[in-house]
């Protein structure tokens, strides 16, 4: 059976017990099943990535050209393609083709989100 805090502390103080005094509350423990849906939908475990989607089609997006000397890394806040160029010659010539870049991602399905791109080179 189940007391309040209170009742369990007037318990523990009869029999010479510490009381309980945190802050956390008695709640219902949830089943490991409905913990594990929440943390996929939360997390989207199971669905592709942005980063997936890019690097997929990553030779459309930069040219066949400069795909192997190039990659994408990361999204970053949301908005913000990290991509690895392999030095700074490269780098520079990819800056002006940024919104030539950009426009070729948008056009792959669910990468609309991409507002900028930042060059890093290596």
């Amino acid at each position: 059976m189940e007391y309040s805090r209170r009742t369990n502390n007037l318990i523990a103080t009869l029999r010479g017990l510490p009381e309980d005094h945190s802050e956390s509350k008695l709640r219902p423990a949830f089943s490991l099943g409905a913990l594990i849906e929440v943390l996929e939908q939360r997390y989207k475990i199971g669905e592709e990535k942005i980063e997936d989607v890019i690097a997929k089609h990553w030779s459309e997006v930069i040219g066949e050209k400069n795909a192997h000397k190039c990659s994408p890394q990361k999204v970053v806040s949301g908005a913000i393609l990290l991509i690895q160029v392999a030095n700074p010659m490269l780098r520079s010539d990819l800056e002006f083709e940024k919104q030539k870049i950009l426009d070729r991602i948008h056009r792959l399905p669910g990468c609309g989100v991409i507002k900028a791109l930042n060059f890093r080179a290596s």
